[in-house]
């Protein structure tokens, strides 16, 4: 049985629907769910997919509950610090590294540059005073990203704004995205992406991350989740 520290709920909570991110979930929760996906995929689809995170090193037992605890748990195995199955097929969640080249990709030999937002290859999204590139600010790159200058504060249904070269949406802005990964070791998870919320500087590709605890739950952050091929 899985038990998580957050429900989540649809978009920000103010009257969104299924077609808006999920929000307010943890770090914690989010994991947990990727192992609960592998497992109810495999009893729907037949696959034996691994699951991912594990509460034992031996990869035996699936981590299948989380909790609020304020204390972020440092002991190999628990809820902040799951035994990784790296060949594992399982659900995950990407680490920032990928998210970065996920949002960056052009074609594989060219990538945005870090001023940009995710699939905007027009100009920069912010300008700090040097535009990489040589080029200008971009005048559409509101067409990419939800900001708080088009969001009407408040979330957007996933797949409102165009995608990135790789078909994904909303990279950039939306909704910030946990990540595998620690922003600070032992303190704090990484996330992705700027969010409804935030201005246009948030949305550059390049610079786009925060930190925070890992049971941490707001209304403008979600996850992006991913699986290795076999």
């Amino acid at each position: 049985m899985y038990i998580f520290a957050n429900a989540g709920v649809m978009g920000d909570g103010s009257g969104d629907t299924a077609q808006h991110p999920v929000t307010t979930v943890s770090w914690r929760s989010a994991m947990a769910w990727c192992n609960a996906l592998t497992e109810w995929y495999n009893a729907q689809k037949g696959t034996t997919y691994s699951c991912v995170y594990y509460t034992d090193s031996g990869y035996t037992t699936p981590r299948r509950s989380v909790d609020g605890n304020i204390l972020v748990g440092s002991t190999p195995g628990d809820q902040d610090n799951p035994y990784v199955k790296d060949d594992a097929a399982g659900f995950r969640l990407v680490t920032r590294d990928e998210w970065e080249l996920a949002a960056r990709y052009i074609n594989g030999t060219n990538w945005l540059y870090g001023d940009h937002a995710s699939g905007d290859e027009s100009g920069a999204c912010y300008d700090d005073g040097s535009i990489l590139g040589g080029q200008s600010l971009s005048n559409v790159f509101g067409d990419y990203a939800v900001y708080t200058a088009n969001s009407s504060l408040s979330t957007a249904a996933v797949k409102s704004k165009t995608a990135n070269a790789l078909g994904l949406y909303d990279m950039s802005g939306n909704v910030w995205e946990w990540c595998f990964d620690w922003y600070a070791s032992g303190s704090s998870r990484a996330g992705m992406g700027g969010s409804w919320k935030y201005s246009s500087r948030r949305m550059q590709v390049g610079s786009t991350y925060f930190g925070d605890h890992p049971k941490a739950e707001y209304d403008e952050l979600g996850f992006r989740f991913a699986r290795s091929a076999e």
